[in-house]
């Protein structure tokens, strides 16, 4: 192989294995109840990553433009009980965890399209 193929070749590899992908990735959720004199943190899976996408230089109201991001293709839902509530308090916490992901259109209805804002990354200190 030549020089030139080989480094070629070695360019494409390294093109392909720095992608990031849209994929599975394990996130932490805080989780807190006022009730509850407790937060705790939750463990899922969530997609990210990156999607192929393209910013047209002519933007035209007669031709749509839709971006693609990283969405759930299937999900499930679990429930956990959350620690220290009293009783009678309400101490179910149901969230999503990721079984495959997708590039396509945001789907609004099963997710939040905004970038994801600091007031959730961690619990709340009164």
């Amino acid at each position: 192989m030549s020089p030139m193929a080989l480094c070629l070749a070695m360019l494409c590899w390294a093109a392909l294995r720095c992608r990031a992908d849209c994929g599975l990735a394990n996130i932490s959720i805080p989780v807190e109840n006022e009730e509850c004199s407790r937060c705790i943190t939750v463990n899922t899976t969530s997609c990210a990553g990156s999607c192929p996408t393209q910013d047209p230089v002519y933007k035209s109201f007669l031709a749509l433009h839709i971006q693609h991001s990283c969405n759930y293709k299937e999900f499930t839902y679990e429930t956990i009980a959350l620690p220290s509530c009293p009783g009678g308090t309400e101490s179910l916490f149901t969230y999503p965890v990721a079984v495959s992901c997708e590039c396509a259109p945001c789907k609004s209805d099963l997710a939040d399209c905004g970038v994801p804002g600091s007031d959730y990354l961690s619990c709340q200190v009164n």
